[in-house]
């Protein structure tokens, strides 16, 4: 990977506990507003709010080492069940025509830090929505709720889960109890440690199964029918040694830069922020430092700042306006909705 490439991905790429603790702090503000959606809208908006806040003092309360090697960076993991932060290590990464990252191969190390949600009795969850007990016990039931668990003093719902949709969950099954393996528990292949299934487009009413084993190597691939599925998901949802994760998750895996909701020095060429700079009416010695701190990878936040004390920042909102305007139909509509998202944020 060429050093043009390195510098985009540093621009991007979280590597201190700071800028962990900053991407968090601007991810929880925005769900919190409601500038930002739960990465399903099933999702219990105000629990994931609580698991964020939890996760963020378990990352204060740990020694982060800055991530010296050029192409690693943090990542941050949300899911129905979870939050993890990741050490990620990258081994090659594609830009597309508009010099934006399009792809990337990567390496993952163990978990650095992680914070498991809570599960609440399925009185507390009714309580939540004003339901009667028995509607959301009969979610359960017809698997329109899934990571549940039956304990001897009744039903329990992980605290994320939201109102169910009509759209059934998709995601995985996976055994977390100390010895064994899903097979114990429902009709799958011995050593299962994982279990998915989702719709054969190809076949009416049968459904591709897989099973994979503690190492992820698929052990079984099957077809099943519907009946079949909810028998499997009946005996899993039950037991207190199962877990289920939804397929949909967000990650966290960009800098904040002072509020910005997207770093601007990531999706705007450099050479246009300079030519910014230069149309500034100000001495050419203060121009000349703008440039070098809008040139170094780390000095973002003191370019802006230093904007802010000239009283140009506003300068700069207007100037990252237009060009995203200019380039509307090169980039996607996610930076359009960013522009507005960045000024309601100053």
């Amino acid at each position: 990977m060429d050093t043009y490439t390195l510098k985009l991905f540093q621009r991007k790429a979280i590597k201190s506990q700071r800028e962990v603790l900053e991407a968090l702090s601007n991810y929880s503000f925005r769900l919190a507003h409601g500038k930002k959606h739960s990465p399903d809208a099933a999702f219990y908006r105000p629990a994931l709010i609580e698991l964020i806040d939890r996760f963020t003092k378990k990352v204060c309360n740990c020694d982060l080492a800055y991530l010296e090697k050029p192409f690693a960076s943090y990542e941050i993991v949300i899911t129905n069940i979870d939050i993890t932060l990741n050490s990620v290590e990258y081994t090659k990464i594609t830009l597309d025509e508009n010099d934006e990252i399009e792809s990337t191969e990567s390496s993952a190390y163990a978990p650095v830090v992680c914070a498991n949600a809570h599960f609440i009795s399925i009185e507390e969850f009714a309580q939540r929505f004003s339901i009667d007990t028995k509607i959301a016990t009969d979610w359960i039931k017809h698997r329109k709720i899934k990571c549940a668990e039956k304990r001897p003093s009744g039903w329990y719902v992980m605290e994320t889960q939201g109102f169910p949709s009509e759209k059934s969950q998709s995601g995985s099954y996976f055994f977390i109890g100390e010895s064994g393996d899903l097979s114990s528990i429902a009709s799958l292949c011995e050593g299962t440690q994982t279990f998915t299934a989702f719709q054969d487009e190809r076949q009416d009413g049968l459904l591709d199964s897989m099973s994979f084993d503690s190492s992820g190597r698929l052990i079984e691939h099957r077809q099943i029918s519907r009946e079949e599925l909810n028998a499997l998901e009946d005996a899993l949802i039950r037991s207190q040694d199962v877990l289920f994760e939804n397929t949909l998750v967000d990650v966290i895996d960009e800098k904040v830069i002072l509020g910005f909701s997207k770093n601007p020095f990531s999706t705007i060429k450099e050479e246009e922020i300079l030519n910014f700079v230069t149309e500034l009416d100000l001495p050419e010695e203060t121009k000349s430092a703008l440039k070098a701190m809008a040139r170094d990878n780390c000095g973002e936040n003191l370019f802006i700042k230093t904007l802010e004390k000239l009283s140009m920042k506003d300068n700069f909102l207007l100037f990252i306006n237009e060009s995203i305007a200019k380039y509307a139909d090169n980039h996607s509509r996610v930076f359009q909705g960013s522009a507005l998202e960045w000024k309601s944020q100053l």
